[in-house]
């Protein structure tokens, strides 16, 4: 597909994600496209609007540079992008730096003995670098 056929389709995600859409991270097994959620360990709100398009690629912003706070400890395996009102948009695989998810989780300073992509209660989230496209 041309590029400026998939800039206008992702423009047209940009403008349907609107304020506080979400990109959620969970753990536990992933469920078919748009599934029950499992355990919410974090939602990174993002920002209006919820990135930027360029070369037919859509780069999510957290809303909040200061990161978003963890609601649970537990071991990320997969995430999803989501309206404010919790509609489904997309969900991917998670996991640490070495695994082969689609979107990769970055603990900074963890315990040693802590498997990638651990996530602690109460700690900050920040999105980093999140591509669709």
């Amino acid at each position: 597909m041309n590029v400026l056929a998939i800039n206008a389709m992702l423009q047209g995600l940009v403008g349907l994600l609107g304020e506080a859409a979400r990109f959620v991270v969970c753990d536990g097994v992933k469920p078919s496209d748009g599934g029950a959620i499992t355990t919410r360990l974090a939602a990174a709100v993002l920002a209006v609007p919820a990135g930027a398009i360029e070369a037919g690629q859509l780069t999510l912003v957290q809303a909040d540079a200061g990161g978003d706070m963890a609601e649970a400890t537990g071991i990320a395996s997969w995430g999803r992008v989501e309206l404010a009102d919790g509609t489904w948009i997309a969900d991917f695989t998670v996991s640490g730096p070495s695994g082969s998810g689609q979107v990769k989780i970055e603990v900074i300073d963890p315990p040693a003995s802590d498997p990638e992509g651990k996530i602690y209660q109460g700690g900050r989230f920040y999105l980093g670098s999140v591509v669709l496209g």
